[in-house]
């Protein structure tokens, strides 16, 4: 098998005598669509519903010594903790997915318990998120944020202070902010830790900011002494 490895939750899953094969980690998602027949017309009415599919992501992995203590360790780890957990492969060093395990997993024991290989499946959102979208970067005056993808990001964006706030052509008012106020744009919440901030921000124009691909311009009034913003880039 391919000598690379799966970091999963923070884990270096090699720490479990993990060996993987990654054939399977190019699948790409697909695209939520409706198709309308018509009748008497030709063909189907396809509607692109702004949004693509989870994808599965498929690995053969082995483990060739230690099996019985090594698998155990190993399928503890994966069904840990629930929900979405970071997913790196480093064949493709320069990105990552969010990834669940939902599934159950079958292993081919051989040699009395010493080795034996298995699939892993992970439902991963369908995103490649970038390494580099993971990067702040900070506005304490107007500037510009640049977008090297070709999809809409929804930033992450840390404000501090009050005032208007101008993100990609959209508009964010933010009140009574003593510190800091943290607006994702992806859940389309506003909080301060634990604390619930929604009723601290109006959307002006209606919407959460994205981040378009190119240069996306940021401002704000003089109120809001900086602001943050960790942009999530991504690819299929």
């Amino acid at each position: 098998m391919t000598r690379h490895t799966l970091k999963y939750n923070g884990k270096n899953l090699k720490d479990y005598g993990l060996y993987v094969s990654g054939e399977g980690a190019w699948n790409k998602p697909a695209p939520d669509i409706t198709k309308v027949i018509v009748p008497g017309r030709n063909g189907e009415l396809v509607t692109f519903n702004n949004r693509y599919e989870n994808v599965t992501i498929t690995y053969r992995c082995g483990i060739v010594k230690d099996f019985h203590e090594n698998f155990t360790n190993l399928i503890a780890w994966l069904y840990s903790a629930p929900g979405y957990k970071k997913l790196v492969d480093s064949a493709h060093p320069d990105v990552y997915r969010m990834a669940l395990t939902e599934s159950g997993i079958s292993p081919d024991v051989k040699d009395r318990l010493k080795h034996g290989e298995f699939e892993i499946a992970f439902n991963c959102k369908p995103q490649t998120f970038l390494e580099s979208g993971d990067a702040q970067t900070t506005f304490t005056s107007s500037g510009t944020i640049t977008n090297p993808t070709a999809f809409d990001a929804m930033p992450l964006i840390r404000v501090y202070g009050s005032g208007t706030l101008t993100v990609g052509g959209k508009t964010i008012t933010v009140a009574n902010n003593s510190s800091y106020i943290d607006i994702d744009c992806d859940i389309q919440d506003a909080y301060r830790g634990t604390t619930n901030c929604n009723g601290n921000i109006t959307l002006n124009s209606g919407e959460f900011p994205t981040l378009g691909p190119g240069s996306n311009s940021v401002s704000k009034s003089s109120g809001i002494s900086s602001v943050i913003i960790t942009p999530r880039w991504w690819r299929l």
